[in-house]
């Protein structure tokens, strides 16, 4: 079963009580006038996802402007009804939008023995793009090869998230609170001083 992981990398400012200024070189002095130690706590939470999500784009090219559009509107509809029948394995249209441009012409291809290539006419491309949510993941197979063997719309990497991230990212702060404050007992017990308790705390998602 695919897993998202949520990691946390959390700095702890944790002051350090009594004379540690004997024991432990180049102290860093808050502003309180104590000595602190600065130290990284790492910890990472995994949870089952509860949905994915995919972008899909449907292009039509042609020479004008006029003709890429009419061509897009010609196979918006098939689109649209493919998506309708996928309806019943949790697909869904989060959003659409619609990009007209001039589409990229190759490099022409030059040969020693032969002329180069002329360049090709410019031409234009319609693009719309479907930003979709997969609800039923045990689904996510069959949906994505029935939209890769429809032939109408090229596909994007799938995403995978969790609905509610609140909670393994508290267990991802805590572990790492954790793991931050088992190395500073570490030190100062090796260093012979007190660790009187956590000073600041600042975390980031990695």
């Amino acid at each position: 079963m695919r897993e998202t992981i949520f990691a946390i990398s959390l700095f702890a400012a944790l002051l350090q009580g009594g004379f540690a200024e004997a024991q432990i070189s180049n102290p860093t002095l808050s502003l309180s006038g104590l000595p602190t130690l600065v130290l990284q706590g790492d910890s990472s939470s995994d949870a089952r996802p509860d949905f994915a999500r995919l972008t899909i784009d449907l292009r039509a090219k042609a020479p004008t402007i006029e003709g890429a559009i009419e061509a897009e509107k010609t196979l918006v509809p098939r689109v649209d009804a493919l998506l309708q029948t996928l309806k019943s394995e949790g697909v869904s249209i989060e959003s659409s939008r619609f990009e007209l441009g001039e589409a990229p012409v190759p490099r022409p291809v030059s040969n020693i023995s032969q002329p180069a290539t002329p360049p090709s006419p410019p031409s234009y491309m319609a693009t719309t793009s479907y930003n979709l949510r997969i609800d039923k993941l045990d689904l996510l197979s069959d949906a994505v090869t029935k939209l890769a063997t429809s032939g109408l719309v090229e596909m994007h990497t799938a995403s995978f998230h969790v609905e509610d991230e609140t909670v393994p990212m508290d267990e991802a702060r805590r572990n790492a609170v954790a793991d931050a404050r088992r190395q500073a007992e570490t030190i100062t017990n090796a260093a012979g001083v007190r660790l009187d308790g956590i000073l600041s705390i600042s975390d980031a998602r990695i």
